[in-house]
């Protein structure tokens, strides 16, 4: 018999605010991290703040789909990437939902490893 954990994975289903509450993986576009805190942006134009450290969703929505670290405070859904462009003033992600994410040095590699549908410039 399988846990409500691991039934909630299966469903693409993340839990937050101390498992009281639920969203689809799906629906996140990106998050951002502040200190202590999670804020989550979402594919309806929704945002909520959580009192988690990115790290702890970090490890659900990895397992769960098609999510990179391209920031040290910035974690993106791969589904909502449209283009990326390496560009003297930086390496931004362009999303479907008209947003552009800075995406680190640092993390770059991982990032076209992860992407590597996108086209880069520059």
């Amino acid at each position: 018999m399988k846990t409500r954990t691991e039934l909630f994975k299966e469903a693409n289903l993340l839990w937050f605010d101390h498992k009281k509450k639920c969203i689809p993986a799906d629906e996140v576009v990106y998050l951002k991290s502040f200190e202590n805190y999670t804020r989550f942006y979402l594919s309806n134009g929704k945002q909520f703040m959580s009192s988690h450290t990115m790290k702890i969703y970090e490890q659900q929505l990895t397992d769960m789909g098609d999510f990179s670290r391209v920031h040290r405070g910035t974690l993106l859904n791969l589904k909502y990437l449209t283009k990326f462009e390496k560009n003297p003033d930086g390496n931004w992600a362009y999303l479907s939902t008209g947003e552009r994410i800075f995406v680190s040095r640092r993390k770059l590699k991982k990032f076209e490893e992860q992407a590597p549908q996108t086209s880069a410039n520059g």
